[in-house]
């Protein structure tokens, strides 16, 4: 989502005081950006799927807070929220039951490789491999508890 051209006005912090919005950081109590998030993805700092997508969400929820709706950010932030939950979506169904192969537990170093690959994808790749994945290893992105 953050690589598509309309989502450039999210990529970074607002900058409510260049922006000339000094009612900003009164109206937005949790402020959250697209840079934000995957710096905290190369970092490893969340701790599941739901703490990823919660902040994904907060950026959407903060712009369509502070626009009126109708404006060309609110629109947007629709726009990229609903392509976000239809990506998300995709990594959160229950594939069909298959008996479980034993894996061994990821290590830190491969968290971080692959928090570094998936960062490096498109939205439109990152769609493609989820698909793959879920056709060719069901229980891949099931959730463990």
């Amino acid at each position: 989502i953050s690589g598509r051209q309309d989502a450039e006005p999210f990529r970074v912090p607002v900058d409510w005081k260049r922006l000339q919005i000094p009612d900003y950081p009164n109206i937005i109590k949790k402020p959250m950006d697209l840079g934000t998030i995957t710096s905290k993805l190369e970092r490893n700092l969340y701790m599941s799927a739901d703490d990823f997508a919660e902040d994904v969400r907060l950026v959407w929820d903060n712009a369509k807070t502070y626009n009126m709706q109708g404006s060309p950010i609110y629109k947007t932030a629709v726009k990229l929220g609903n392509a976000f939950e239809k990506k998300f979506g995709k990594l959160r169904k229950k594939p069909a039951k298959r008996k479980r192969t034993e894996v061994r537990e990821a290590q830190r170093s491969d968290r971080v490789k692959f928090s570094n690959q998936v960062n490096k994808l498109s939205s439109e790749e990152l769609g493609h491999i989820v698909d793959i994945i879920e056709s060719r290893c069901p229980n891949a992105l099931n959730e463990v508890t």
